[in-house]
């Protein structure tokens, strides 16, 4: 494996970018690409099995363009098959759900931490079960948001809409007093706004982005695989259907990663 290789990221969407936008920060030198699911697009909503065969297939995609180290952008995708990935591949490979519950234990005070995440995350339990093996105390409450994920890829990020739906999905994290809100999908970080007016300044609001990044640099260091060209890195952006993004989530995505310019190519890994 060469130094020089890319670094790889991939989500069911463009929510994913919330890391990108960490790991591109972390290493500016790296080549760095991005891949976005949206013919497939939400995979909260389907059978684990399938979305753990759409990931092997984005991984063995991007393995035969050498990539040096996969990031499972995507909670949904981590749960069905982070650990069958790191099984089957020999690159690293690594999702968001650790660094999450490690941040969530630490910020509590209370003990008494929500989640919030796709149906078939929260339906997986694998942050109720992360989160009571990194700390016997703390009382989990989890919560499905399925709606958030068409509200932050429409770019609707603000709206009347976005506040109700936030209310009905959080009033029973709300009610148990929770001072933590684990952001456990790659969208949510967007709504940070909504969220906070809803769950109130004072709860903890949790999103692992900064600690993949640290993560990353912990493996390609002990690998040697750190990239010590000066020259500034490659970001290439694609997606499996062009049709499902919203110029409106564009213009949002190019602000948040504070690029002058951010263009997505189809790359439709499953045509023919």
């Amino acid at each position: 494996m060469d130094k020089n290789n890319p670094i790889v990221l991939f989500d069911s969407g463009v929510g994913g970018l919330t890391i990108a936008k960490e790991v591109m920060s972390e290493f500016p030198n790296e080549d760095i690409i991005y891949f976005g699911d949206t013919a497939h697009l939400p995979y909260g909503s389907r059978p684990q099995t399938e979305v753990r065969r759409f990931a092997f297939e984005i991984i063995d995609y991007f393995l035969k363009l050498e990539a040096k180290l996969v990031i499972i952008a995507c909670n949904t995708a981590t749960a069905a098959g982070l650990k069958a990935a790191q099984k089957r591949f020999e690159v690293p490979i690594i999702g968001p759900i650790k660094p999450g519950v490690r941040e969530a234990t630490l910020a509590t005070t209370n003990n008494k931490i929500g989640v919030i995440a796709t149906e078939g995350t929260i339906e997986s339990g694998v942050y109720q079960r992360a989160l009571q093996t990194q700390s016997a105390n703390v009382e989990v409450y989890a919560q499905a948001c399925p709606k958030f994920i068409p509200l932050v890829e429409a770019g609707e990020l603000y709206s009347q809409k976005t506040k109700q739906i936030a209310q009905y999905y959080l009033a029973s994290l709300v009610k148990e007093e929770i001072d933590t809100l684990l952001l456990g999908c790659t969208h949510f970080p967007y709504l940070r706004k909504v969220l906070k007016e809803v769950v109130g300044e004072s709860v903890n609001l949790i999103y692992p982005g900064r600690g993949i990044a640290l993560q990353v640099r912990d493996i390609l260091e002990s690998k040697a695989l750190l990239n010590s060209n000066q020259i500034k890195g490659k970001r290439e952006f694609y997606i499996s259907n062009l049709d499902k993004l919203s110029a409106k989530f564009v213009k949002l995505g190019k602000e948040f990663l504070n690029f002058k310019e951010l263009n997505f190519k189809e790359l439709d890994l499953w045509s023919g």
